[in-house]
């Protein structure tokens, strides 16, 4: 079993390293254009993994910390990191936490994001963002400038266009009705 499972992900490495450029090229943004982004990553903890950690990632991150400048494509771990530039795709683990952009889908039991997300945002018990256009579905929900959805028990945005349903819904940045119950909104 062991055994299968090294093949196998020296396998998905091989591939990963060597499929044609032109098959994940994306549109690069002037942030992208200084890194050239590797197409695999596989970690431990920073300092023991594959890539620098001031490496861009591009297709595939698995690993136990994860920490990178940024990643676009599947970014698996138990605690996943970005640095800076635009991340994008689908971030899994148990810590996500994105200094830079994020756009995808982010499932995390703790999500954050320090610039700007747009997608969807699940976190079994904290989820922040910065700003963007997000759903957000937890426990508890953060957010400064969000436009979207945010459902959990307790939802908190200082601006927000869009509507809160929990328990505890705050949108702080309004001039009335700051806080309700069970479902709050503005637009």
């Amino acid at each position: 079993m062991k055994i299968s499972l090294l093949l196998f992900a020296l396998g998905l490495g091989w591939t990963a390293t060597t499929l044609p450029a032109s098959l994940v090229a994306q549109e690069e943004t002037p942030q992208d254009t200084a890194i050239v982004p590797k197409s695999f990553e596989l970690s431990l903890a920073p300092g023991v993994q594959l890539r620098d950690a001031d490496s861009a990632i591009r297709i595939l991150r698995l690993g136990i910390y994860n920490k990178n400048v940024s990643i676009q494509g599947l970014d698996i771990g138990l605690i996943n990191q970005t640095t800076e530039g635009i991340s994008k795709g689908l971030q899994v683990g148990l810590v996500g936490f994105t200094e830079g952009d994020f756009v995808g889908w982010q499932t995390n039991a703790v999500g954050i994001v320090r610039g700007e997300f747009n997608g969807l945002q699940i976190g079994a018990l904290y989820n922040e963002i910065n700003n963007g256009e997000a759903v957000q579905i937890g426990i508890f929900n953060r957010a400064r400038d969000i436009s979207g959805l945010q459902l959990g028990i307790v939802n908190w945005a200082t601006n927000m266009e869009g509507i809160q349903i929990g328990l505890i819904n705050i949108i702080s940045g309004k001039e009335s009705l700051q806080f309700l119950p069970i479902v709050n909104w503005s637009f």
